[in-house]
C-alpha cells in the first residue's frame, strides 16, 4: 500500500527508559519517524528542553494523552498543562482511559460525553484540540439505568458493575464484526464532531468484538490519529495477550488501508511488549517499512 499517513511514536512505550524525554525525542526522530505522542512523562519534565528538542529535529509533537480531570483543571488554572503545550507547540490533547465507572450504563456515559463537550469548546477558545482515546471497555454491552445505585445499595465485591460487563462481553463471538448498538463507543460517537475526534486503538476494539475499519466506519472523518498494537488469545476465555505488530489477531494491512480512506493524519506505534525499551522505536520503525511501503 502506499503511505498516506504520516508515522508517530508513542512515548509510554518507553516510559521506564531512563534517558530524559529531550534525549528520546532525538531518538526518535533519529528512527525515521514523523513525530512524538506525549505521555505522563510530558508533565514532569522541563518543557523548554523538550521544545529544543522538536526544533532541533524537527519532529512533530502529535499529541499529550492527559486525564480528563488533569485538563479541566488546567483549564482552571490549576495545572500548567496548557501552558507546556502552548511551550512545545502541540494543539492536541487527548483523554486516555477514563475511569471505569463512566462506562457502565447509558447515564454515565452521557456524562462524560457532556464533561468532553464542554472541556473541548473550552479548550477550542484556547486553540487547542480535544481528542479521546477508546479501550476495550468502550465496546462492553451498557448495564440498565439504576443499576450502579442499586450495586451501590446492595452488599457486593468491589468492581461488580465491571464483571458483569466484560462477562457479557465475553459471551459474544471473538470473531471481530460491527459495532454494537447499545455500547459506549455508539453514545460516544455522539459527542460534539465539531470539537470533539478520536484515536482509535485497533487492539482494544479487537480485543472488545470489533473490527477497526466498522469503527472507522462508524466515526467517518472524525477519526485523526490511529493507534497501533497488536494481541493474541490468552489462555482464558476472552483474555488476550500483547504480541509484536502483525502476530495477532489485528489485521494491519486492512486496517492501514482503511485509515488511508479515511484520511487518517497520523499513525502511532506503541509497543507493550516485555522487551528492552532501546529496541521498541527501531521495531516500529521496521514494522512501518514493512507494512506502509507495500
Amino acid at each position: 500500500m502506499t503511505a498516506s499517513a504520516s508515522t508517530a511514536f508513542q512515548l509510554y512505550s518507553v516510559r521506564s527508559d531512563s534517558d530524559s524525554l529531550p534525549d528520546l525525542v532525538r531518538r526518535v526522530a533519529a528512527g525515521g519517524y514523523d513525530g512524538v505522542e506525549f505521555a505522563q512523562r510530558f508533565q514532569e519534565e522541563p518543557p523548554d528542553a523538550i521544545a529544543a528538542a522538536l526544533d532541533e529535529t524537527g519532529l512533530v509533537p502529535v499529541a499529550v494523552h492527559a486525564d480528563l480531570s488533569t485538563i479541566e483543571d488546567a483549564l482552571t488554572g490549576e495545572s500548567d498543562l496548557l501552558e507546556r503545550c502552548a511551550i512545545v507547540g502541540c494543539d492536541r490533547l487527548v483523554v486516555a482511559h477514563p475511569d471505569s465507572a463512566h462506562f457502565h450504563t447509558r447515564e454515565s456515559v452521557r456524562a462524560l460525553a457532556d464533561r468532553l463537550n464542554d472541556a473541548a469548546a473550552a479548550l477550542d477558545d484556547r486553540g487547542l484540540e480535544l481528542g479521546l482515546h477508546n479501550d476495550r471497555r468502550w465496546t462492553r454491552p451498557l448495564l440498565p439505568g439504576g443499576v450502579e445505585a442499586l450495586i451501590d445499595a446492595t452488599p457486593a465485591p468491589d468492581g461488580a458493575a465491571d464483571y458483569l460487563q466484560t462477562a457479557g462481553r465475553r459471551l459474544r463471538t471473538r470473531n471481530a464484526g460491527t459495532v454494537p448498538r447499545g455500547t459506549p463507543l455508539r453514545l460516544l460517537a455522539e459527542t460534539d464532531p465539531r470539537s470533539v475526534w478520536f484515536e482509535l486503538e485497533v487492539a482494544e476494539l479487537r480485543a472488545g468484538g470489533v473490527a477497526p475499519t466498522e469503527a472507522l466506519s462508524l466515526l467517518s472523518d472524525r477519526v485523526e490519529l490511529l493507534h497501533l498494537r497488536d494481541l493474541a488469545p490468552g489462555s482464558g476465555l476472552g483474555e488476550f495477550e500483547h504480541v509484536p505488530h502483525g502476530d495477532g489477531v489485528v489485521d494491519m494491512k486492512r486496517v492501514l488501508e482503511a485509515a488511508s480512506v479515511a484520511a487518517v493524519e497520523w499513525v502511532v506505534y506503541e509497543n507493550e511488549l516485555d522487551t528492552p525499551p532501546e529496541e521498541k522505536i527501531d521495531a516500529g520503525r521496521r514494522f512501518f517499512d514493512r507494512t506502509l511501503g507495500e
